[in-house]
């Protein structure tokens, strides 16, 4: 048998145990069946995985591992994924596919700014998915001129969770730069006086003490939402701020 027999017949195989495994995961069997699938280096092994992550009812602990196996595979993996983007026509699809490549950012990937001007563009997109995604990695790879472009949706975006993960990428994108931190801090200054959403309040008012590094009593990490009195005693601290700002 040669050796691209034996690689489809083990694909094959696979194919089946995914059938298996893919609502009523058990961990060992995930586990195995990630270090396996990341056995079979071939570029028909690599189509094969990419469409696996197609399936969207299976259970989300395995979509997630598949992610992370896909993104274990290099160089090719984040060519293939860009090479996948251009011709997705699945919006949700392409969420998929930009939120990886944005993780090869922790992998020392080298295309990065091809992934960059994805998000960018992604940001425009009519699908909230991809917006939302395009924020996670523009977040992640964006630099001060990029504040100008997670503004807009900041301030109007229609889905009330993107509007608190634009103020995420903000708070992100001046992790990386502090040169940022004056223009996103404007942003966010005019978009805490005009929400009315009471997540996409809070994310704003954890973005602007995170980068001013100020108590408002927030925690950066929990996804708890915090009580009404709570927010709006953090919404008051931060107007103090800003007042003190401008005086």
């Amino acid at each position: 048998m040669s050796a691209f027999a034996k690689e489809s017949k083990a694909i094959d195989a696979l194919r089946q145990r995914f059938k298996a495994i893919r609502i009523d995961t058990d961990v060992s069997d995930m586990f195995d069946f990630g270090a396996d699938l990341l056995a079979l280096q071939s570029a028909e092994a690599l189509a094969f995985h990419y469409e696996l992550l197609r399936d969207t009812g299976m259970d989300s602990e395995l979509f997630d591992w598949l992610c992370r196996k896909f993104s274990e595979r290099g160089d090719a993996a984040e060519d293939h994924l860009l090479a996948c983007f251009a011709e997705e026509h699945d919006p949700a699809m392409q969420a998929t596919v930009l939120q990886m490549l944005g993780t090869f950012k922790y992998r020392k990937g080298r295309r990065l700014k091809e992934t960059a001007a994805l998000a960018r563009a992604a940001l425009a997109s009519p699908n909230e998915d991809l917006r939302c995604k395009g924020l996670w990695v523009i977040g992640w790879l964006g630099g001060t001129a990029d504040v100008a472009k997670v503004a807009p949706l900041l301030a109007s975006d229609p889905i009330a969770a993107n509007r608190q993960w634009a103020a995420s990428a903000l708070m992100q994108i001046v992790l990386n730069r502090r040169s940022a931190a004056p223009k996103a801090l404007e942003c966010l200054r005019t978009a805490l006086e005009a929400e009315t959403d009471p997540v996409a309040l809070r994310g704003i008012l954890v973005a602007v003490q995170e980068i001013a590094g100020k108590k408002f009593g927030l925690s950066s990490s929990s996804h708890e939402q915090p009580s009404e009195d709570k927010l709006q005693a953090a919404l008051a601290k931060a107007r103090r701020m800003f007042a003190r700002a401008a005086a």
